[in-house]
C-alpha cells in the first residue's frame, strides 16, 4: 500500500481508535497539562504522492515519524476545504509518557493523555497520537489504518471550529461520532480526487473493519453501530462534506 493508501484505509482506524472515548471541555478554567507532556509533532509538509509506500517501513520505535508522514494528507483537506480554519495540535505520546488535558471524559472526570489515547480534546484545540494504539492499528490494519483515525480527530475539530453543538448525551454522542465518521469519508474522496487513493485495495480494507470497530446496539452505545458508521462514511465518501451537514 502507498502513501497514497494512507488516506482510505486509514479511515478505517478512524473510528476504532475512538474506542479511547469522547472528550468535553473542562469547566474548571484548566488548562491541562501535565507530568512529562511530550513536544508537538512537527508537521514537514510533504507531496504525499511522492513518498512511496508506508508499507513496513515503520516499527514500534518510530511511529511517530508515521505521523509526521501522514499530517500534512489531513492538514492539506483542512486547508482546502476551509481556508484560514486554523489547525489543531498533534501531540505524540511515547510510552511511558502521561499528563492531564483541559478535557472531561464522557463520566465528567478529567482526561489524561497516554501512549493509549487517541483524541481531540476542544479545550486544548490538540489530537492526542498515543504511540501503542498507533502501533497495534499500524502492526494489524497496514500502513493506511491510522491515517483516517487521524481524520476522524480532526474531523471533531472542524465541529468544534463550525460551533456546531457538543455531544452531552449518548444519544448526541452517536450523532457527533456518526457526522466525524462523515466527515473521514470526505476526506478520504479528497484523497481520490488528489491521486493519493488506492481504491480496490483500501476500499476492501475499509470495508472489511467496519464489523470490527461498530458498537453493538444498547442503551448505553455512545458510537454508531457497524451499519451506522458504515453508513456515515459511504455519504462522505460518495458526496463529500456537503453529505455531512457542515458548512465550508
Amino acid at each position: 500500500m502507498t502513501k497514497r493508501s494512507v488516506a482510505l484505509a486509514a479511515a478505517l482506524t478512524v473510528f476504532g481508535m475512538l474506542l479511547a472515548g469522547c472528550l468535553l471541555p473542562a469547566d474548571d478554567g484548566s488548562d491541562g497539562g501535565g507530568l512529562g507532556e511530550p513536544a508537538p509533532v512537527d508537521s514537514p509538509n510533504p507531496d504525499p504522492g511522492s513518498t512511496g509506500s508506508l508499507e513496513g517501513r515503520f516499527d514500534y520505535d518510530t511511529m511517530d515519524q508515521y505521523v509526521d508522514a501522514v499530517i500534512p494528507m489531513v492538514e492539506g483537506w483542512i486547508n482546502e476545504t476551509w481556508p484560514g480554519m486554523p489547525l489543531p495540535q498533534v501531540i505524540y505520546v511515547p510510552s511511558g509518557a502521561a499528563g492531564r488535558e483541559g478535557c472531561l471524559d464522557m463520566n465528567g472526570r478529567s482526561a489524561s493523555y497516554t501512549s493509549r489515547s487517541y483524541e481531540f480534546c476542544p479545550a486544548d484545540n490538540r489530537v492526542y497520537v498515543g504511540q501503542d494504539t498507533l502501533w497495534e492499528f499500524y502492526s494489524e490494519t497496514g500502513d493506511a489504518g491510522p491515517a483516517v483515525g487521524l481524520a476522524h480527530e480532526f474531523g471533531h475539530h472542524v465541529q468544534t471550529q463550525l460551533d456546531l453543538p457538543p455531544a452531552r448525551t449518548t444519544d448526541q454522542s452517536i450523532r457527533v461520532e456518526n457526522q466525524a465518521d462523515c466527515l473521514a469519508g470526505a476526506w478520504t474522496k479528497w484523497t481520490d480526487e488528489k491521486g493519493y487513493l488506492e481504491r480496490d485495495d483500501d476500499l476492501k480494507d475499509i470495508e472489511s473493519l467496519f464489523p470490527l470497530i461498530g458498537s453493538a446496539e444498547g442503551p448505553d452505545r455512545d458510537h454508531g453501530t457497524t451499519r451506522e458508521r458504515r453508513n456515515a462514511f459511504e455519504a462522505g465518501f460518495e458526496g463529500g462534506v456537503a453529505a455531512c451537514g457542515v458548512r465550508t
